[in-house]
């Protein structure tokens, strides 16, 4: 009762107001907000297209110089041609002018995801970077991006886990590039070789022979033994049919 009384005297002293709550805006949804809006993230059935920029210039290029298109193939079967890989792009290289609006289209042949990444883009432009195709088995998926004017070696690879581990990786050459990157399938030297040979050896060499004789007289006895057997054999067959006739 007392409890009842002392919230009646606060309803009766206190305008309602007072009592009302007003939602805060968050500071920050705004900024959230606007950020995915700069991200260009596009998804659906087929895959994903992250960091896409189709009109917004690097800073240190005063106009588009062209516009370049690609056509990426994924799958197992580009793998087979390079040891110790599963998985590949149809091409491993590709050379772009400087300035140049760049649209590439990813095809999935396998039935397994595959990813199209370059990093090292203008962060201001690419958030952490990158521009990034994902799709799905068997679809394709198709993103833009600007690439700026010094000539740099981008890395693309895919980052689904174990692929580029696996072989899926790429470089993208603006204006020559500023050198090579290490291990790419088909187009440069890995940094360690992978070694699929038997390495011969005067060990290796005198265990396969011993091996060989052990095992070529254990075949004799056994041969042998069996060809003694059949004698045996035939032996006890004549003298049953002999005993059977002086019978």
């Amino acid at each position: 009762m007392a409890l009842v009384s002392y919230l009646f005297a606060l309803l009766l002293f206190f305008p309602p107001e007072v009592f009302a709550q007003t939602p805060t805006e968050d500071p920050h949804a705004h900024r959230l907000h606007h950020e995915h809006h700069d991200a260009s993230h596009r998804m659906d059935a087929d895959g994903t297209v992250m960091n896409e920029n189709t009109d917004q210039l690097p800073r240190d290029c005063p106009s588009l110089s062209g516009e370049q298109s690609i056509t990426v193939h994924a799958g197992k079967k580009y793998a087979t041609a390079f040891n110790g890989t599963m998985f590949s792009f149809d091409q491993r290289e590709w050379n772009i002018p400087p300035c140049s609006k760049v649209t590439v289209t990813l095809i999935n042949e396998d039935q397994v995801r595959h990813q199209w990444m370059v990093h090292g883009l203008p962060r201001y432009l690419h958030p952490e970077g990158m521009f990034h195709l994902e799709v799905n088995g068997g679809r394709r998926k198709t993103g833009t991006f600007i690439v700026p004017s010094a000539k740099k070696t981008y890395l693309v690879h895919c980052d689904i886990a174990q692929h580029m581990e696996k072989g899926m990786k790429a470089q993208l050459k603006v204006g020559g590039g500023d050198g090579d990157l290490p291990s790419i399938p088909g187009v440069t030297s890995p940094r360690q070789a992978d070694v699929y040979s038997v390495q011969s050896s005067a060990w290796v060499l005198g265990v396969a022979l011993v091996s060989g004789v052990v095992g070529a007289v254990l075949v004799g006895r056994l041969t042998v033994r069996e060809s003694r057997k059949g004698f045996d054999t035939r032996d006890l067959q004549k003298a049953k049919v002999l005993l059977d006739k002086l019978s």
